[in-house]
């Protein structure tokens, strides 16, 4: 029997393991450097998948019965165009509020505009805030936002969830990712057999992912249209990050409709001209 020290800075103790040990963390160190490591990105989804998955939804909304089948594919429709439209990665999708995005659909009923309202820790910061995200109601490619954030909204409120996460089960707690990717890599695996639209090396199941694949496709196809670089950054907030040099930024944002209202021309270019 042998024990290693082990451990980061003045967190030291004792240990049994010898993979703790300094020797086999320089040594691991050492077949990284040389060796490298096989790194999988999500597939970034392009438009016109994104076109063949909300046709395919659109198609399966007509002829689903019964109050979870329709949940599940108001969930699938709803969360591929918030991700995509706002370039979120997916555990941000998960903090959509439903009390907000009931009210700023009301609000904004006769305007081509979305206020998706998100709650919690959000972008990096310390404190519980409500957050606004303009998007438009329907892009310039004709994706629909609008009107599968009503779905979802009507959905839930059938069972009388009217606050709480809108991406939720029928007792208002937060759907899993795991559930909410097999819901989408499903209908993306159908997507890819009967159209054409997803490239044949693509495994929907494995390639895809609801971390990044949305974000990265919308990022791509944002710079494709000719969307202007920082406000691609401002959308997905990176240079905030590099800018603060380690140190956690403020990525302040106001409470209220009427405090980003000046802002909303310029944020709603992103999601139009998708």
């Amino acid at each position: 029997m042998f024990r290693t020290v082990e451990g980061e800075m003045a967190k030291m103790y004792l240990s049994q393991l010898p993979t703790n040990s300094l020797w086999f963390e320089r040594f691991a160190l050492g077949c990284l450097r040389r060796m490298g490591q096989d790194v999988r990105l999500d597939w970034a989804i392009t438009l016109q998948a994104m076109h063949g998955l909300i046709d395919n939804l659109e198609e399966e909304w007509s002829i689903v019965k019964g109050w979870e089948q329709r949940r599940n594919v108001a969930v699938a429709g709803a969360f591929a165009l918030l991700a995509f439209g706002g370039s979120f990665r997916g555990n941000k999708v998960f903090l959509t509020d439903l009390y907000g995005l009931r009210k700023y659909l009301v609000e904004l009923h006769d305007k081509d505009l979305v206020i998706v309202s998100l709650l919690g820790k959000y972008k990096g910061e310390i404190h519980h805030r409500y957050h606004l995200t303009p998007m438009a109601g329907t892009t310039n490619s004709g994706l629909q936002i609008r009107l599968w954030l009503e779905r979802l909204v009507s959905v839930q409120q059938e069972k009388g969830l009217t606050r709480g996460a809108a991406f939720s089960d029928v007792n208002g707690h937060i759907l899993s990712p795991r559930f909410v990717k097999g819901l989408i890599a499903e209908r993306l695996q159908q997507v890819k057999e009967t159209t054409g639209l997803i490239p044949v090396d693509v495994d929907c199941f494995e390639n895809f992912g609801i971390s990044r694949s949305f974000r990265r496709g919308a990022t791509s196809t944002a710079r494709a249209r000719g969307v202007n670089g920082q406000l691609i950054d401002l959308i997905n907030r990176w240079r905030k990050f590099e800018e603060a040099k380690g140190r956690r930024p403020r990525l302040a944002m106001q409470d209220h409709y009427s405090d980003i209202e000046i802002l909303i021309p310029e944020l709603i270019k992103f999601s139009q001209a998708l």
